[in-house]
């Protein structure tokens, strides 16, 4: 009975050892199609986080963070806005400046944002730059940057007691902040 013990034993190591090398070439090839589809010296893109929460003190809505640098090059920037919805009716709300002129909101592209749900945007004027930003939503978009510099961002929609004039738009630290493009890794 020993014998029989000894080549199951055996037999189990086999089987054992036939599917560990074929995972480990399968894992060899997956690598290997992967790194063939990149081009050769290609980087990921980096990515950005912010998200728009009430300030507990003032209770105004406020970007986080709201000075920031990212590399040059392919960007995609994240948005999470904790803020309520709202409607803007007068809003230029066709989105620009984004690889595609397109942004996705909540897992829906769009190149043009409905104004019933227009909470915020995050604009960059010197770049081309207009996102709009619903509220409760979640919102993805890409920007190839190639130009170096610190560029000031904006939220162009109209919060605050007094619309345009009042805290928390222009605000620095809550409704514009800067973005330096060439500065530290963002991911």
């Amino acid at each position: 009975m020993r014998d029989q013990e000894y080549y199951n034993l055996v037999g189990a190591g086999l089987a054992f050892g036939v599917v560990l090398m074929f995972v480990l070439w399968a894992g060899v090839a997956s690598t290997a199609n992967a790194s063939a589809a990149s081009p050769v010296g290609a980087d990921p893109p980096a990515n950005m986080y912010l998200t728009i929460q009430l300030n507990p003190v003032t209770g105004w809505p406020q970007y986080s963070p709201a000075n920031f640098s990212v590399p040059s090059g392919l960007v995609v920037f994240t948005i999470v806005n904790y803020d309520v919805p709202a409607n803007w009716s007068g809003c230029p709300c066709n989105v620009t400046g984004t690889v595609g002129d397109t942004e996705t909101v909540n897992a829906t592209t769009y190149a043009e944002v409905p104004s019933s749900n227009v909470a915020h945007t995050f604009d960059i004027p010197a770049l081309g730059l207009n996102v709009l930003v619903p509220g409760m939503s979640t919102v993805t978009f890409a920007l190839d940057l190639t130009q170096p510099g610190t560029y000031t961002w904006i939220c162009e929609m109209p919060c605050g007691a007094d619309g345009f004039s009042g805290p928390p738009m222009g605000l620095p630290g809550y409704m514009t902040g800067t973005i330096t493009v060439g500065g530290a890794d963002a991911s």
